[in-house]
């Protein structure tokens, strides 16, 4: 396993302290910090290849799911009242193409960081680096218990996640689906089925929306 150099897993730490002590503007500076220092901004999300992937980008849609799903701490009710959707930072990552894009049958997507920012901005969510440690965290309050999402063990540090999430007390959905964000460029896995009806709407959907479509690097 590729796991991070040690200074990636302090300023991580450092990233998750300034969100607790509600240190906006240093957390700000140094998430900024971390994605200069890894590789530009460039943050990718390893999917499976359906119609509703395809509509989703088409329509610049992400989806976040209940946070009650993810590996975290806290209090149940807030976590079920909070809404997570993961990324990367690790460029083609071969356990990832394994896991979350249908054993390399399905389809990377590119953002970039500034495009990422601007999506967060205008749908009230936090973008932030995970927390890798394997101290356990055991929030107090309830703004603690919505930080909990970015907590996961040391031996999920290969992936090299980061989350977009936000909190909403007042909701009961079961997901929700933000607009709009289109990704920049879209990888085709190694095992994709060039044979199929969902690599033709691929193409057609790149050609539309003007995406660049590379097989993967």
């Amino acid at each position: 396993m590729n796991y991070m150099e040690i200074w990636e897993y302090e300023l991580r730490e450092d990233i998750f302290e300034a969100f607790l002590s509600n240190n906006q503007k240093a957390a700000s500076d140094m998430i900024g910090e971390l994605v200069f220092r890894k590789n530009g901004g460039l943050f990718y999300r390893y999917r499976p290849l359906n119609m509703d992937e395809i509509n989703a980008i088409r329509f610049g849609q992400i989806y976040l799911c209940r946070a009650i799903r993810f590996v975290g701490r806290g209090d149940e009710w807030t976590r079920f009242r909070s809404y997570v959707s993961c990324f990367t930072d690790k460029k083609n990552s071969l356990s990832m193409w394994s896991d979350y894009a249908d054993s390399g049958r399905g389809i990377c997507l590119e953002y970039n960081f500034v495009d990422l920012e601007k999506f967060s901005s205008e749908n009230r969510l936090v973008f932030s680096p995970v927390r890798y440690s394997d101290n356990e965290f055991s929030p107090g309050q309830k703004k603690d218990a919505a930080l909990s999402m970015m907590w996961k063990e040391k031996i999920f540090s290969n992936e090299s996640e980061w989350r977009l999430w936000k909190t909403d007390y007042h909701s009961s959905d079961i997901g929700k689906l933000m607009s709009s964000i289109h990704p920049q460029k879209i990888y085709m896995g190694k095992n994709m089925d060039t044979e199929s009806e969902l690599y033709e709407e691929l193409l057609r959907l790149s050609e539309e929306m003007n995406i660049e479509l590379s097989w993967v690097w």
